[in-house]
């Protein structure tokens, strides 16, 4: 069974209220996004999948580390993963970065892709899609920070985090899924809501939650409506402190368990000692009897002898 479709006015009125709540949780206040256009292509793959405090200290380690970026682009993958180790993925993260380089660099004998901001949407979309290294995610991020798109750019994380909202049908693809979420907001609030439900996606105490090969959505579909309020529940009580609680339950039960079977054994006290002796029946019958003395005969009473008559 499959949730009921709801009216674009109904879901943008619910995604106020997830706005909301989320705005209570996370900071409201939108990182800046002020750099070059090929820039904001490669922090873009830093982005992806992560927080963007994460996404700014790897890319920063990145350019720190190199001389410039056409050094970055005649490095191997190996030379570059080691830039990418806290956020994971590392190998394919340079192996787009040095690909993007490569292919513009290739293309424009320079690293300089500012003549895109004049481009229209279809244009730009058009120029990042024949980077074949990049996901959609990166293109739609790229095209809502360097034109003003109104997207909603979606990794697997914010895709996950969408489906359990019911934001996102369950069978919703990463390909599809900006377009998707877009209906969602209105264009003035898109960047707000995508920086939000970022902060949402990427918030380790709800990875749990969120992890749905392990936590599957419900056959009947996800009710879009109740948004808000399973919201609301799960941060009061997400499946990370819900574990923690069983964890510290079973421990318990297991301390009580280990005493119990301490106290049985002080009160029951082990064969073959002095003290099971002494309450044995059966050896304290023993030494009531005393035992025989060894090469002692039983003395038997002499007969009388009966008077004998005189004749």
């Amino acid at each position: 069974m499959v949730a009921k479709k709801i009216s674009t006015s109904d879901k943008q009125a619910i995604c106020k209220k997830l706005i909301a709540l989320l705005k209570k949780r996370y900071s409201a206040t939108l990182p800046k996004y002020d750099r070059p256009v090929l820039e904001t292509i490669l922090h873009a793959i830093c982005l992806e999948n992560t927080t963007n405090s994460q996404a700014d200290e790897v890319f920063d380690a990145l350019l720190e580390g190199f001389h410039d970026l056409n050094e970055i682009r005649v490095s191997t993958i190996s030379e570059l993963e080691s830039c990418f180790s806290a956020v994971g993925d590392a190998e394919w993260r340079a192996y787009r970065i040095r690909s993007v380089l490569q292919y513009v660099f290739d293309k424009e004998y320079c690293f300089d892709l500012e003549l895109m901001r004049k481009k229209t949407l279809e244009q730009a979309q058009k120029q990042l899609t024949r980077m074949k290294s990049l996901t959609p995610f990166v293109i739609n991020h790229t095209l809502q920070v360097i034109l003003g798109s109104h997207l909603v750019p979606a990794d697997e994380k914010i895709l996950n985090a969408s489906k359990w909202l019911g934001l996102v049908p369950a069978d919703e693809s990463i390909e599809t899924a900006s377009d998707s979420l877009k209906s969602s907001v209105r264009k003035s609030d898109a960047p707000l809501f995508s920086h939000l439900l970022r902060c949402l996606a990427t918030d380790e105490e709800l990875a749990a939650d969120f992890n749905l090969a392990k936590n599957p959505l419900p056959e009947e579909g996800v009710d879009l409506k109740q948004a808000p309020n399973r919201l609301e529940d799960m941060f009061a009580n997400p499946l990370s402190k819900q574990k923690k609680k069983a964890t510290k339950k079973k421990k318990k039960v297991a301390t009580k368990a280990k005493k119990a079977a301490a106290k049985v054994k002080k009160k029951v006290p082990a064969k073959g000692t002095k003290k099971a002796a002494k309450k044995t029946p059966a050896k304290a019958a023993k030494k009531k009897v005393p035992a025989k003395k060894a090469g002692t005969k039983k003395k038997v009473p002499k007969k009388k002898k009966s008077p004998s008559t005189k004749k």
